[in-house]
Parts: C-alpha cells; sequence; structure tokens
C-alpha cells in the first residue's frame, strides 16, 4: 500500500513516519509539507493512501480533495484533525476515516487496516464521489469558533500554530505585533487593534494603547500614585495599565473603582 503524508508541523510528520515504518504493507512514497505540495504529489506518485493534516496555511486538507478531479486517481483519504466530536461524527457517517491529535499508534494502525478494506472494494469514481460529499458534510457541519483559538508563527524551521491560550502578552511594533508564550518572543505580521478584534475579550484584555495581557496569566496588580496601576504576570514581568483603560482594567478583576477627585 504506497502512502502519502502531509502535515506542515515537522514533529507531526516524524510520528506519522515513525508509526508508518512499524506497518509491513506500507511502503511510504512521499512526505509534504504543504497542502500544494501534497495535491503535486498526489497527481504525480498516485498514492493509494494520503495522510491529510486539515488544518495547514494555504491550501489545507480539505482544499487538497476538493481540487481533485474525477478524471484523475483518486486515494483514499485519512483526515488528522483536531476538530470536535459533532465534527468526528461526520467522518465517520461518510466512511471517511481520521485520526486526532495526539493519536496512539494503533490507531493508525486500525485505519491502515480500514483503508485495505475501502481499497479492495470501491474503485476510484466512487472513491471520488464519497470524498466530495464528506466535504460538503463538513462545510455544514463545522462551526467555525467565535474568536481564533491559534495563530500561526514563523521559527527557524517553518511556520506552527500557536495556542493563544499559552499567550502571556502582546505588545504592539508597528505593523507587527510581539507574542510572549513560554518565555519566547514571537514577531507576527499584524496590528494590535486587528488582533484584538479576533481573540477572546473575556480573557484577553487591552490595558494600554501597545500592550494586550492574557489576564489568565495576571498575579497581582500594584496601585501607584494617583489613578497609576501596575500589573504584575506570572512571567514576573510588570504592565503599567493606561490612564482610558482604568476602569475596564479594574471591572475586568473585580477590584473597588479608584473615588475620582
Amino acid at each position: 500500500m504506497r502512502v502519502l503524508i502531509a502535515d506542515d508541523e515537522p514533529l507531526a510528520l516524524a510520528r506519522l513516519k515513525q508509526a508508518l515504518t512499524c506497518i509491513p504493507e506500507v511502503e511510504l512514497i512521499a512526505t509534504a509539507r504543504s497542502g500544494e505540495q501534497a495535491l503535486e504529489f498526489i497527481r504525480e506518485l498516485k498514492p493509494d493512501v494520503a495522510i491529510l493534516d486539515i488544518q495547514m496555511p494555504g491550501l489545507d486538507g480539505l482544499a487538497v480533495v476538493m481540487r481533485l478531479r474525477a478524471d484523475e486517481p483518486v486515494p483514499e483519504v485519512v483526515f488528522v484533525t483536531a476538530f470536535t466530536q459533532h465534527a468526528v461524527r461526520a467522518f465517520e457517517l461518510n466512511a471517511a476515516d481520521y485520526l486526532t491529535k495526539p493519536f496512539e499508534f494503533e490507531r493508525l494502525r486500525a485505519a491502515i487496516r480500514r483503508v485495505r478494506v475501502r481499497l479492495d472494494g470501491r474503485n476510484s469514481d466512487q472513491r471520488f464521489a464519497e470524498l466530495q460529499t464528506l466535504v460538503a458534510s463538513l462545510q455544514q457541519t463545522i462551526e467555525p469558533p467565535l474568536h481564533e483559538t491559534e495563530i500561526w508563527i514563523r521559527r527557524a524551521d517553518g511556520l506552527y500554530r500557536q495556542p493563544l491560550d499559552e499567550v502571556e502578552l502582546i505588545l504592539a511594533q508597528g505593523d507587527y505585533v510581539e507574542l510572549y508564550a513560554r518565555g519566547v518572543a514571537y514577531l507576527v505580521r499584524d496590528t494590535i487593534s486587528a488582533l484584538e478584534q479576533r481573540i477572546d475579550p473575556t480573557r484577553f484584555m487591552r490595558c494600554h494603547r501597545s500592550t494586550i495581557v492574557n489576564l489568565t496569566f495576571v498575579r497581582g496588580m500594584r496601585r501607584r500614585g494617583g489613578r497609576k496601576l501596575t500589573l504584575s504576570l506570572a512571567n514576573g514581568k510588570e504592565i503599567a495599565v493606561g490612564p482610558s483603560y482604568l476602569d475596564q482594567i479594574s471591572k475586568s478583576v473585580n477590584i473597588k473603582p479608584w473615588r475620582r477627585s
């Protein structure tokens, strides 16, 4: 069974490769770091199976399937997903297999066994029709989150998804923002005002024109002379609250407001 795998995360690719080497009937013929590359390999190498991560920058796993044409060989597809159980049921109902991250090696082996049965039972036309039905079902079933839960960051070896709940502090840097997560700063091309509109306002709060804090990481606060307030974060940083944000911050952390003179 000739298999292609596609994931933009190097660690995820390495884990898949390691797991597949333990399955004797599998021949890994290509690894792709993007949806565009995966689509190119599918058309060129004609794998029996494509294991596709749904969330990739640019062309994601669903978009790869949508680009396939009925007049070309169509592989069996196993999706890798972090979707909710509600979405996973859509995979099951449409008879396509899936892996949820982080997956156990035995779960991958079970997916390969299931794919083998499907390969023996259906032709390319049937696979194409079922995959298109699957994509249509998922697009109707999966509701987008109200707020962004992760953001793409660039590291030396590629792009990674950074969960926003790990981001402690966001600082404006002109047309960029600087995100602090787990003691590391990442520069992302975005404005602080635009990002503020897309993230959860119950967790992230503007405390200065150039600063947003994750309230989860606020460990203390200190009043200074006049109407001045400093927030102490879990990472040891102290952040001054701008005068126009005092009341909003005070309300969010449930402290008594200053008396106005």
